[in-house]
């Protein structure tokens, strides 16, 4: 529920939840498509996990968000208080050496920082795996 709570988008929708099977890797799924709108989690999954699940039903449908799962999980990245960033981003981070419960304050701030180059420049997410790996 505290993860729920940074998602004012979404607190006055009605949203299908439920459990998910354990597959392999998926820890979450959501469907923002539907309606209404699905997300579904196994048991005990991180924080930053419901986060990206969460993200992905805020993305689109005029939201001025980008689509996919970079975006999302720099996102999602951004809007959580760095004690609640327990899981490193596999999407951002899949080919980075960084370090991240040492420098994951640092990959906040500059994911923040990415959201306003975004507004400029397109190629933030360049910008942003190279600065993370300079953290390395």
């Amino acid at each position: 529920m505290q993860v729920y709570t940074l998602f004012p988008e979404l607190q006055e929708k009605i949203i299908a939840c439920g459990l998910l099977k354990k597959r392999g890797v998926v820890e979450g799924t959501a469907a923002g498509w539907t309606t209404p709108p699905v997300f579904r989690l196994q048991p005990n999954v991180s924080s930053y996990t419901i986060a990206h699940e969460l993200m992905h039903l805020v993305q689109g449908n005029g939201s001025g968000i980008p689509h996919g799962e970079v975006a999302c999980d720099i996102l999602a990245v951004d809007r959580l208080p760095a004690e609640l960033l327990d899981q490193r981003p596999y999407y951002l981070m899949k080919n980075s050496r960084c370090e991240w419960k040492k420098n994951r304050s640092a990959v906040k701030e500059l994911c923040r920082r990415a959201i306003e180059i975004r507004k400029a420049r397109r190629t933030y997410i360049v910008w942003l795996r190279g600065q993370i790996k300079q953290l390395s």
